[in-house]
């Protein structure tokens, strides 16, 4: 063998004993995953996703109540345009002489700073006056606050106003590089009305690549200036002059807002409102509301009118209005609760550890239910962090984590299926045709079960066998009969499994069937009922096609029981089964046969009866001794789920019931009377019968009603 090829061949099994290392390949997996995700992580990948998780976050855990109720709003809604054009006939935008009234009525009732939150950048169309109502009100008021616009785009036309703008400035210190953010131009508003200004501060603000608004720049360089933003200028003026060294920003040098609500958390006012209040005032009326509740309270005075072009995109939806950002913004400053970002070495060794979770978990677990909880408890990981993170202010990545897990849940899961896949596929192919998928599955996760034995479990046994078969196959030739009862067992058999039941064989045209085993179904007698009868009403279904096929009504009998049996593979080393034995299935055998003595098609025993009784509408057919059995067995017949039973069929089984009970007391007139009104019913036909037997042949005092079944 040539050198080259042999250390190919040498290469190839260690390869091979790598692969079929378990721990070494679940480790080599999350790395992969790591890396990978790490990758698309710096590159922006999961950017979308990741903002669009973090609203979701939002929208489920924000609390309103948080939002600080000293931050009210005074909006510019539709009813205010309406109302004014309406009764007065003013038209939009309004003389800023009512701003000047609003602000009279705010000063007078204490509130500690008021932002005007409109356009202010042209003269007034009512002229000079109009400007010089306002600006006179605006000095009277000392504490108000108008927005200029910072842009990044530079104008030829602008005129130096670093002079007028100084006065607005702040001081270098404690504002860190990565909060400023450079700007070229400004529009400001109109001379008169910044004579008497408090402040001012920057409104113009992008949101993100979604655009939605979810960060807010807080500080910004216009020449030599440092210029706030509207909330931090009004936070200044609050609480004193911040340091932005303790807010949280993200890695542009943005705040990112934690909005605690949808729109309308902050309670707001109609300015309608608080400008009539103001004339009620003027006129020595009571007001519509008090200038008291604005004591104490930061105002924001904004837009909300669709027309007027300030609702935003937020996390909470399209309909939120610029003023409310403001709000939340400044709520976030005044109470240090804006989020935190986590950092980006956390996140990584975050998503390291599930990539690693993922990779070793999916690789290490055989089982599906096994690999099923362990994929939920991976998911829940990275859902419980994003939550808990959130509830303590921070924002960690949700997207990318996510990620990793789902990777390294799909990789692991294809090696599996590629080292692991061809045995499970062997076996699959073995016993698909013997053993029932449930069976196969269990095997699947447990090979030890390929070898004999059993266990005791508490099952319902199936047995049912169709009405007459010997008679049909002796007129059908061998194709025909074997296409009609393949037809026919298919139907059945699919029902059978359908509802969770274990084929255990067939003998003929006989169905075997048990529930309960080899997976656990506390509901298995329930379970049963429901498909004995979804098989009567399928064959019901069926009967004029196979009526036409055959050219005989096909009809199946069925006997259902429930209680202990021995469940397992049975057989030899070579050849086996897994199957059901015990007097619960030999019972069952049993009451199939019973049911031609009554002239009906399903009997249940007393102990399936007993299990279904909430869910399923019975008869009491009789108490009987089949063959092989001294203790006698109270039988019924199922009838139907509850709900669905029809009013006259449920009347007819109490009268029977009724009759059932004068038979047993011995009164031969009165239930010969009773059963023979029931003429229609094959039960009531046989209880007719045996009452003239007993009328004219009474039985011994020691009767007990049992009836002996001598027929198998």
């Amino acid at each position: 063998m040539m050198p080259g090829r042999s250390e190919a061949v040498v290469a190839r099994g260690k390869a091979g004993r790598f692969l079929q290392n378990k721990l070494l390949r679940g480790a080599a997996i999350g790395l992969a995953v790591f890396a990978a995700t790490l990758l698309l992580w710096q590159r922006g990948a999961f950017q979308q996703l990741e903002w669009k998780s973090w609203d979701g976050r939002l929208r489920l855990l924000s609390v309103p109540s948080r939002a600080s109720r000293d931050i009210v709003l005074i909006a510019l809604d539709q009813d205010s345009l309406d109302v004014y054009a309406k009764q007065q006939n003013l038209p939009w935008p309004w003389p800023r002489q009512m701003y000047a009234a609003l602000l009279d009525f705010l000063k007078a009732g204490g509130a500690k700073a008021v932002f005007l939150d409109i356009i202010t950048t042209e003269p007034s169309g009512f002229g000079v006056d109009d400007d010089r109502a306002l600006g006179a009100a605006i000095g009277r008021s000392g504490n108000v606050f108008l927005p200029f616009f910072l842009s990044k785009t530079a104008r030829d036309d602008e005129t130096d106003v670093t002079n007028v703008l100084r006065r607005f400035a702040l001081a270098e210190k404690n504002i860190p590089a990565l909060a400023i953010h450079p700007v070229h131009s400004v529009t400001l508003p109109q001379d008169i009305l910044m004579a008497g200004v408090h402040g001012m501060g920057n409104v113009q603000y992008e949101p993100d690549a979604d655009s939605v608004y979810r960060r807010l720049p807080l500080v910004y360089r216009y020449d030599a200036l440092l210029l706030p933003a509207l909330p931090l200028a009004l936070a200044d003026f609050i609480q004193g002059p911040a340091d932005l060294r303790g807010i949280p920003l993200d890695g542009e040098g943005r705040m990112i807002l934690r909005y605690h609500g949808p729109a309308g958390t902050y309670k707001t006012y109609s300015i309608a409102a608080v400008i009539n209040s103001q004339a009620r005032i003027e006129e020595g009326k009571p007001p519509q509301i008090q200038p008291a509740e604005f004591a104490g309270k930061t105002v924001i005075v904004g837009m909300t009118a669709p027309g007027l072009f300030d609702l935003r995109p937020t996390p909470f939806g399209g309909l939120y209005s610029g003023m409310e950002i403001l709000a939340t913004a400044l709520d976030n400053l005044l109470h240090k609760d804006a989020v935190k970002p986590v950092s980006a070495p956390v996140t990584a060794a975050f998503i390291f550890g599930l990539s690693l979770l993922a990779g070793l978990g999916t690789t290490l677990l055989r089982r599906i239910w096994h690999l099923a909880a362990w994929l939920i408890i991976a998911l829940a990981v990275p859902a419980v962090s994003a939550w808990t993170t959130f509830s303590s202010g921070y924002w960690l990545e949700f997207a990318a984590p996510l990620f990793a897990v789902l990777a390294g849940f799909v990789t692991a899961s294809l090696l599996n299926y590629g080292v692991e896949g061809r045995q499970r596929r062997f076996i699959k192919s073995v016993f698909r045709f013997y053993l029932s998928p449930d069976v196969i599955e269990r095997v699947l996760g447990n090979p030890d079960l390929l070898r004999l034995g059993g266990e005791r479990r508490d099952i319902t046994a199936f047995f049912s066998d169709v009405a007459g078969f010997t008679s049909i196959s002796e007129k059908l030739g061998p194709e025909d009969l074997v296409g009609l009862l393949n037809a026919f067992l298919t139907e059945m058999t699919d029902t059978i499994l359908d509802s969770g039941g274990t084929l255990d064989k067939y003998e003929g045209d006989a169905i075997i069937a048990f529930w309960n085993a080899p997976l656990d179904q506390p509901d298995h007698a329930l379970r049963a009922a429901r498909a004995a009868l979804t098989c009567q009403a399928r064959l019901a279904e069926l009967r004029g096609e196979f009526k036409r096929r055959s050219g005989h009504e096909i009809r199946m009998r069925i006997g259902l029981n429930s209680g202990p049996a021995v469940v397992g593979n049975m057989g030899s080393e070579r050849r086996f089964d897994y199957t059901a034995i015990g007097d619960t299935m030999n019972l069952a055998s049993r009451l199939e046969g019973a049911c031609k003595q009554y002239g009906i098609f399903t009997l249940v025993s007393e102990e399936t009866e007993a299990r279904i009784r909430e869910s399923i509408v019975t008869r009491e057919v009789d108490m009987i001794r089949v063959v092989g059995k001294a203790k006698p067995v109270r039988v019924f017949e199922l009838i139907g789920e509850k709900g669905k039973v029809g009013a006259d069929r449920l009347e007819e089984i109490r009268r029977f019931h009724q009759a059932l009970e004068e038979y047993r007391g011995r009164r031969w007139s009165q239930a010969s009377t009773l059963f023979e009104a029931l003429a229609a019913d094959p039960v009531a036909k046989t209880y007719a019968g045996r009452c003239r037997i007993f009328a004219a042949s009474p039985p011994p005092d020691g009767w007990d009603g049992v009836a002996d079944i001598k027929e198998k």
